[in-house]
Parts: structure tokens; C-alpha cells; sequence
């Protein structure tokens, strides 16, 4: 059964071969066999480990039972736990009294004119070459191409499975981008616009090889529970949402409760500004 847990922004940066995240834990991965190093999935689609040898020093339940602390690690090179320690959440000082009113009840998704055209709205969108988190980036650039285009762009997430992860010790559980409805040849076509890994728009097929080292295929689910209860069946995932979408906690709480967005919020507009681009919004 997946784990509900509040997915907020991170801070993270690196010092020579050490390095420090603040982040929450979304979920803990003990492994199949005894000697299987431990998964410590957080909020923020990092994976760090925890070695055989070191499950006496970090026993997964004496902090599994606290998903909603925030915590410090600080990891080796390997993305091995060599500190952990439960901190003041960063959160308080993101505190905004108005929304954005930009919403709108029916979705329809814009079908932009040419694939020319959004090569010109990829290659204008901002970028910046610091660590930062994908769904941090995915939101600006969301925001700005409605803001600056009246663009309604999407959102894809692919899901990196346990077995995958373990394999090619991948140091990710999800990434997101937006994608965009475009007309081509007289039909309608989808293109991944991930500006901080490719060129330009590509299709689906292509962006998620960008990824999965095996060039696995990655199916579609409608339903975040058909990855989250299946953490080990194939290697990946994809999973299509509209613009407002920030973490995967909205795609939970679509499923469990039906509840979904149909704005821009403001706090977490502003949070992706000041993580990824290290602006005031």
C-alpha cells in the first residue's frame, strides 16, 4: 500500500566528495534479500542507501514511523548515509497570504501551431545550470509559458521501479516535465519540453530513454497505486497530468480522494522560483 506524505521543495548542494539534503522521507525500502543495502526514498525524488553494514547504526523503524520530520543527511560519494539527524522544518518561512486566480474547471490543453513554434518557446525558457529539483523546474516553466503564452502545457512523470533502481543503482524514484500538445503534419502529436536535459521538444519514447539505461519501455498508468503497489514489477512507469500538477502527492490524493487542482498555487509557484532559479516570485 503506497504511503501519503506531504512532498515539499528541497535544498541540496555538494561539498568536494561530501554531501548534504534536507528533505523529508516519503518512503523506506528494506530490499528482498538480508544483505540488501537499505532505500531511503525522499520526498524530493532522491535515493540514498543505507549499507549492510550500517542498518545497526540507521535501523530503518526508528524513522520510518516519522515520515513527516524533516531531516539532514549527509552522504558520501556513493549516495551512502553517513549522518542523519531530524532538523526544524525550512517550510516556515514560505508563508504567503494570496493565491493565484488563474484556474480554470474544464482542462483543455493548448495545441500549439507548429513544432517550430515550440522549439521557440524551448529554447526561450529559462535555465540554469545549478543542482536543483525537476519538479521545481517543471513548475516555472508550466507557470511562465501560461503566463507569457496562455500556453496550458501537461505534465509527465516517470516512475523509476525498486528493480531498476537496484540494478543500476539509479539515484532516482521519479522525474517530471511538462509536454505539449502539438500539430504536425495535420495531426495532433505530444512533445516532452525538459529543457534542462535536451535540446528541444522530444517525443515520449526518446525523453524516457534518456533515463533508463536499459532503454526499457515504459508503460502507461492512469492511477499512481498501479507504480506505488508494484515497486518491483518492470523497470518504470509514465503517468500523464495537466500543469497544475507539482509532486506525485497530487497524483495521490487525485486517486484517493478525487481531489485535483485547478489552479496554480501560490506557495508552491514560489517555492519552485527560489529553488530552481533562486528568484523571488
Amino acid at each position: 500500500m503506497f504511503i501519503f506524505g506531504l512532498l515539499l521543495i528541497l535544498f541540496s548542494f555538494h561539498s568536494h566528495a561530501n554531501r548534504e539534503i534536507i528533505s523529508q522521507i516519503y518512503q523506506i525500502d528494506n530490499g528482498i534479500k538480508k544483505s540488501d543495502d537499505v532505500l531511503v526514498l525522499l520526498t524530493n525524488g532522491h535515493v540514498l542507501k543505507i549499507s549492510d553494514q550500517d542498518k545497526k547504526r540507521f535501523p530503518p523503524s526508528s524513522y520510518e514511523k516519522s515520515l513527516n520530520e524533516w531531516y539532514q543527511f549527509k552522504l558520501d560519494k556513493n549516495r551512502f548515509i553517513k549522518s542523519m539527524k531530524i532538523i526544524p522544518s525550512p517550510q516556515k518561512s514560505l508563508n504567503f497570504s494570496h493565491p493565484l486566480s488563474l484556474g480554470f474547471l474544464d482542462y483543455t490543453p493548448t495545441t500549439i501551431k507548429t513544432l517550430s513554434l515550440a522549439r521557440r518557446y524551448h529554447a526561450q525558457a529559462r535555465y540554469n545550470p545549478k543542482e536543483s529539483q525537476c519538479f521545481n523546474r517543471a513548475m516555472v516553466w508550466a507557470y511562465e509559458w501560461w503566463k507569457n503564452h496562455e500556453i496550458r502545457s501537461n505534465k509527465i512523470f516517470i516512475f523509476f521501479t525498486r528493480s531498476y533502481i537496484r540494478k543500476f543503482n539509479f539515484e532516482w524514484w521519479f522525474h517530471v516535465a511538462p509536454y505539449v500538445h502539438v500539430l504536425k503534419d495535420g495531426k495532433v502529436v505530444e512533445r516532452v519540453m525538459d529543457i534542462k536535459y535536451t535540446s528541444g521538444p522530444l517525443q515520449i519514447p526518446s525523453w524516457t530513454n534518456l533515463f533508463m539505461k536499459n532503454n526499457a519501455s515504459c508503460p502507461v498508468i492512469t492511477k499512481y497505486s498501479d507504480y506505488a503497489d508494484f515497486p518491483y514489477e518492470g523497470d518504470c512507469y509514465i503517468q500523464r497530468t495537466h500543469m497544475f500538477t507539482y509532486q506525485p502527492a497530487d497524483l495521490q490524493m487525485y486517486e484517493a480522494w478525487g481531489y485535483s487542482k485547478t489552479n496554480f498555487n501560490f506557495n508552491e509557484v514560489k517555492a519552485a522560483y527560489l529553488e530552481a532559479f533562486d528568484e523571488e516570485f
